[in-house]
This record gives C-alpha cells, sequence and structure tokens, in this order.
C-alpha cells in the first residue's frame, strides 16, 4: 500500500468535503508555499485520488470506483480500525461472505489467527492473503479479474455465493446517502417517498453482487470508513437499517 503524507491526505479529506480546493487556499491552510501544494497535488494526480484544474483541484471527474491502488492510499488508519474491530467479532469455526473492496482486504489480512474458517469471496486481495494459510479453506468463483481493482465479475457472481449459506457476509460500499424507499401506500408519508439512508454502490453488477452476499448470510455485516457519508452513488444495495452491524460510521469510528 501506498502511503500518504499527512498533509497530502489531509487534501484528500478537504476535496471529498468541499469537491473543489484553490492552490491559494490550501496553501494558506496548511500554512506552505504554493509550490509545495503544487508538488503534493502533482503526487495525488498520480495516483489518481485527484484531478488538477488551473488554480485549484477536484476529485477525478468518474462514474466509476477508483483503483485498488488509489483507494488502498487512503484513510489507513481508519481501515485499520474498522478492521480490528470486525475481525473480534468473527468466532472461529464459521464461514464467512467477504465482498469487494480495500476494507474487505484488511480484514483478510487479520484472519490469519483464526481457525477453521471457510471464506468465500470474489475479492481477488483478499483471496490471495487467506490462501497462504492452510487452516482457512478459501472459495472464489470463476470469471474476469477485474484490472482496476481485482475484483472477480460476471453474470455468475451472484448465483456462485448462492451456492453456499454464511454464518457471516461482510461487505464494503462505494457510499451511504439518502434514497428514496419504495414504502407500502400505507406508508407512504404526506409528503411523498420516505428518504431513508442506503449502502450504494458505483455499478449495478456491485450492488447485485453485495445483495447476494447478505441475502445468504444469517448475520449482515456493513464496513464503511467515514468518507463514504460524504460521497454519493445510485446503484442501492440495502437500507443501512437491514444491516445487523456496521463498523464505521459518518463520525468516525
Amino acid at each position: 500500500m501506498t502511503n500518504l503524507s499527512l498533509r497530502q491526505q489531509s487534501i484528500i479529506d478537504l476535496i471529498q468535503l468541499q469537491e473543489y480546493c484553490t492552490i491559494d487556499a490550501l496553501s494558506g491552510h496548511f500554512n506552505v508555499t504554493t509550490q509545495t501544494i503544487r508538488r503534493d497535488i502533482n503526487e495525488l494526480c498520480a495516483l489518481g485520488l485527484a484531478r488538477r484544474h488551473h488554480g485549484g483541484v477536484s476529485l477525478p471527474t468518474t462514474l466509476s470506483n477508483r483503483s485498488f491502488a488509489s483507494r488502498s492510499a487512503t484513510n489507513l488508519d481508519e481501515k485499520q480500525l474498522i478492521a480490528k474491530q470486525a475481525v473480534a467479532e468473527i468466532p472461529d469455526g464459521c464461514t464467512l461472505f467477504l465482498g469487494i473492496g480495500t476494507t474487505i482486504a484488511t480484514i483478510a489480512e487479520k484472519l490469519a489467527n483464526h481457525q477453521q474458517l471457510r471464506v468465500v469471496t470474489n475479492n481477488f486481495q483478499a483471496a490471495h492473503i487467506l490462501s497462504q494459510h492452510d487452516h482457512i479453506e478459501t472459495w472464489i468463483p470463476g470469471g474476469r479479474l477485474r484490472t482496476n481493482d481485482g475484483d472477480v465479475v460476471g453474470d455468475n457472481i451472484s448465483q456462485f455465493f448462492g451456492q453456499f449459506s454464511a454464518d457471516i457476509g461482510i461487505v464494503c460500499c462505494a457510499a451511504v446517502c439518502l434514497a428514496s424507499a419504495v414504502p407500502s401506500p400505507q406508508e407512504l408519508s404526506p409528503l411523498g417517498l420516505n428518504q431513508e439512508e442506503y449502502a450504494m454502490e458505483h455499478e449495478l453488477r456491485e450492488a447485485t453482487v453485495s445483495q447476494a452476499i447478505v441475502a445468504g448470510s444469517q448475520q449482515k455485516w456493513l464496513v464503511a470508513n467515514s468518507t463514504k457519508w460524504q460521497r454519493t452513488a445510485s446503484a442501492r444495495v440495502a437500507p443501512i437499517s437491514y444491516f445487523d452491524r456496521v463498523f464505521g460510521s459518518a463520525e468516525g469510528v
């Protein structure tokens, strides 16, 4: 994983909150020269974490998720803490479904001391980590391996998860944001559709796989660092209230 400097991480946090920051404003905020800020921004752009504009910087303009490498470089401490908290609640001898995402891969790194686990995942990074342990049985589906983030994708992935039953299913998401629920006519509010926080993904096929994971699990867990509450995405996974456990929050963990 590529570690960002504290200032670079803070720049990412600011542009995630504000969507755009000027070079002069960042220079004043961190009390450094504009040349120093430009060097930081050049490195962030090279990692795909930012987009340079004349006189400023923003998040990359994309409807898809960023690469696994670029996402791995952000919010490392928080992801480590979330993973530690989740792993502490996983008992030996259970069957786990693990979805995609860098926090899920971090969870896989911390499962080495667990005994007699069966793990089913389409997260290639997580599968590679777990395959090094004889006492962890790891299952992955067949399909195309995405070069962007190392996930196994395809129309058969949801069916693959459907062949198993898990004690715990853990998914990540691209965003947590308000979306219109579709209540029954009796539940419809006078103001129209009810609004509820949903775990969201950028792509429908990602959301569909996450839905298959939680549908086949007795315990449904969501892991989401605090930046997820500052983003938007368009493909619904499930309402936050649907999950038995949520590790992480809008206020941090």
